[in-house]
């Protein structure tokens, strides 16, 4: 007679003890009663009609059904014939501006004044076509954050592009109108991707929904599995929780826990340290996501904040255990602080994500009344709308005004003129993906208003001379077509410098408010610096390249300067730097 170790059925048989084998058959009875909805996981009955259920639609699934009925067990079925879909307006406006951007690259790769550069060109012809094929593809699944995070991305990839195309054109004055098409066809592509990440969206029903999923479905398994295993850790189920010689920091944590929750009165949150009642609550919330479809997002976005309310609390609780008395995190506990970490990175899952505002990109205004919820616009979405508008004719006015003399004072003028270009696609990006009226987004948004308004409307002196060419056609039709759209483009990115000291009344919410401003703007300065290498080796140096970038650092340190938070606080240098050891660094925990 075989000896029980000898069972391939037995636990430890397979290198398991039987403390593991039971919480392997918990983990798949939670697996059966999440994926087939199914109470009692060891009723076969449940789970054959469970099966059938789920896979009702497949010939096998209905075979069977005719089998019981008493219908011949296989019983062939006219294939359904698929109508091919029809093309939409944005599949035409898309082949089109693919259409541009190749006619420009073999523009410029035969251009016999560009021979010097065209392996450079070459490197960018493959850059830029790998990112169109892969922008427009995500671009079209932008119900996925990934995808819709993707889409973004690429976008301003293309206009990092369109804005390097401008600037090299601006310094090579006989193909300086090559390089501006360019750059317009790149802006096409990246305007095409903006609607098809809205049409995307519509096209499955999200026309009245404000909820999106921050994280993919797929990985909200993973979030919930590692809830369960630091649960599991902390209360000391797993084998190799503790060693022999090792402190039980997580059943200290544990105990602690446990007490304070009845302490406190919180019996109703002691229901989460038991692994089924937490393990139910998640699959509930899982299962009512239905695979990331619209209609089980908008189901969640209308359930999930209630939810996931027992959850926080949990956290503030045990944050009070987690931290010392300098409100640090404590380091005598890791296993509870990881299941606290683990806890709130599971429900901060179901925070909304921006992105929904790309429907009123992609959708006329007169379909907005009914079709797309009960919900009236907000100014966030209005000054969306807005910058759309004066974006494109700050465009047009700048490939007019690239035609005029090409002087020194002009070529800065029409340099930084471009970057405030591309500085409103970074901030029509930035208010598609806000959730409020003014919120973190919006404000990022906000240094690129301030941006503009120093160089259409600076003080006296701040400037300096150099700038007066782009004043000096002050009285043309084009130059006032400019500065009326700059003005606009400042006036609907938030707050005018005089507004700082009204917005914000509170001396924390300003400083706080002028600090984000402060990083956004050294971050372009950084940008810039950058760049240099690849303009000094695309551009002739017809004009200093020291002169071009230091105007342009001018400009942004002007608006840096009008920041009246730290009086001369200039940007740090572009170093990253790797964060210190976590037992040095105790303070970057997210529960403080």
């Amino acid at each position: 007679m075989a000896s029980p170790s000898s069972n391939p059925f037995y636990g430890s048989a397979a290198g398991n003890t039987p403390a593991n084998s039971g919480y392997q058959r918990l983990a798949l009875d939670n697996l059966l009663r999440r994926e087939l909805r199914v109470s009692d996981p060891n009723d076969p009955h449940q789970i054959a009609n469970a099966l059938l259920d789920r896979f009702k639609e497949s010939p096998r699934a209905q075979a069977i059904g005719q089998e019981a009925r008493g219908l011949p067990f296989l019983q062939a079925l006219p294939a359904a014939v698929s109508a091919m879909p029809a093309g939409n307006s944005s599949d035409v406006e898309l082949q089109q501006a693919k259409d541009d951007v190749e006619r420009d690259l073999q523009e410029l790769l035969t251009n016999s004044l560009l021979k010097d550069v065209t392996p450079e060109i070459h490197g960018w012809a493959q850059a830029i076509r790998s990112a169109i094929q892969e922008g427009t593809m995500a671009a079209r699944f932008a119900l996925d954050p990934r995808q819709r995070d993707k889409s973004f991305a690429i976008r301003r990839q293309l206009s990092d592009y369109a804005r390097m195309a401008r600037l090299v054109g601006t310094l090579t004055p006989a193909t300086s109108m090559i390089y501006r098409k360019f750059a317009q066809s790149l802006d096409e592509v990246g305007a095409v991707i903006l609607v098809l990440m809205g049409e995307s969206l519509s096209n499955v029903g999200f026309n009245g929904g404000r909820f999106l999923l921050q994280v993919p479905f797929a990985e909200l398994e993973v979030r919930r599995d590692t809830v369960i295993y630091s649960l599991r850790n902390l209360i000391g189920a797993t084998q190799e929780a503790y060693g022999p010689n090792d402190w039980p920091r997580g059943l200290d944590g544990y105990r602690l826990l446990f007490r304070e929750l009845e302490n406190q009165g919180y019996g109703d949150l002691r229901a989460l340290l038991q692994e089924n009642e937490l393990s139910r609550i998640m699959d509930e919330l899982i299962e009512r996501a239905d695979h990331g479809r619209v209609q089980g997002l908008r189901a969640l976005g209308s359930t999930a904040r209630i939810d996931i309310e027992r959850f926080r609390r949990l956290v503030v609780i045990g944050q009070q255990l987690a931290v010392d008395e300098q409100n640090q995190p404590a380091p005598w506990s890791p296993p509870l602080t990881a299941f606290l970490e683990s806890l709130l990175l599971f429900s901060d899952s179901f925070d909304s994500s921006g992105g929904f505002r790309l429907v009123r990109v992609a959708r006329p205004p007169v379909l907005y009344y009914g079709l797309f919820g009960n919900r009236v616009a907000d100014a966030g979405e209005d000054r969306l709308m807005a910058l759309i508008v004066e974006r494109n004719r700050l465009a047009e006015g700048l490939d007019c005004w690239a035609d005029c003399e090409c002087g020194p004072d002009a070529v800065i003028c029409q340099v930084i003129l471009d970057k405030l270009l591309y500085d409103t696609d970074r901030a029509v990006d930035l208010y598609c993906n806000g959730q409020q009226s003014f919120g973190l987004p919006e404000q990022r948004a906000s240094a690129y208003g301030l941006l503009v308004d120093v160089f259409a409307n600076p003080r006296p002196g701040e400037l300096g001379p150099r700038f007066e060419a782009c004043s000096a056609r002050q009285d043309s039709s084009l130059a006032q077509r400019v500065r009326e759209s700059l003005n606009a483009i400042s006036g609907n990115l938030g707050l005018r410098p005089a507004e700082f000291q009204t917005e914000f009344d509170h001396p924390q919410r300003r400083a706080a408010f002028q600090a984000l401003l402060h990083q956004e703007l050294c971050l372009q300065r950084q940008r810039e610096d950058q760049s240099r290498a690849m303009l000094e080796t695309l551009a002739p140096n017809c004009h200093s390249f020291d002169t071009i970038f230091n105007a342009v650092f001018a400009v942004i340190d002007r608006a840096v300067g009008r920041l009246n938070a730290v009086p001369q606080r200039a940007c740090p240098a572009p170093d990253i730097l790797l964060p210190p050891h976590p037992d040095v660094s105790l303070g970057r925990s997210s529960l403080t």
